[in-house]
């Protein structure tokens, strides 16, 4: 069984990304997959590197129970297209940066995470920066129900 590597890409790396990597870390070692599977995060347009996760980001995720890795923001770079078996981009704006500077033979791993939810009412993750905790936890939850149709994905088509 060869293991996956999963790249979560927002716009800063501040918010959404970090927030989908350790809801799916923290999915990964409910299910007994964490081994199977490496995740990362990055970001389209990260203007100072090296930023922490935003506090509300942090916040949300302790009420309900994942714990963040204490990461620094970084920006997507070339080798991540080849290292990365998937490339989920949070939302179209993210999903059009990724695709002007991945390389067309890589295309293929570029996908919107939300692609992954049985029920796509919202294809994206809107990004709460600009707004309150409520913001952070909305996107938690279309965050979370998008990991759990990654999970099965996982389990159906890569990982048996």
């Amino acid at each position: 069984m060869r293991g996956v590597a999963i790249l979560m890409v927002c716009r800063h790396n501040i918010c959404r990304s970090p927030l989908a990597e350790g809801i799916l870390v923290h999915a990964l070692k409910t299910h007994g997959m964490q081994r199977m599977v490496k995740v990362d995060s990055a970001g389209t347009h990260v203007g100072m590197a090296g930023q922490r996760t935003d506090e509300r980001a942090r916040k949300v995720a302790r009420m309900f129970g994942v714990k963040l890795k204490r990461g620094r923001s970084r920006r997507v770079v070339a080798k991540d297209f080849e290292k990365f078996d998937y490339i989920l981009a949070m939302d179209q704006d993210n999903y059009r940066d990724l695709l002007q500077v991945c390389p067309d033979e890589f295309v293929y791993k570029l996908a919107l995470i939300r692609s992954f939810c049985p029920e796509t009412e919202q294809p994206e993750i809107p990004d709460p920066f600009y707004g309150s905790v409520k913001g952070f936890e909305n996107t938690y939850q279309l965050l979370d129900s998008a990991v759990t149709g990654l999970i099965d994905e996982l389990r159906r088509n890569v990982l048996r």
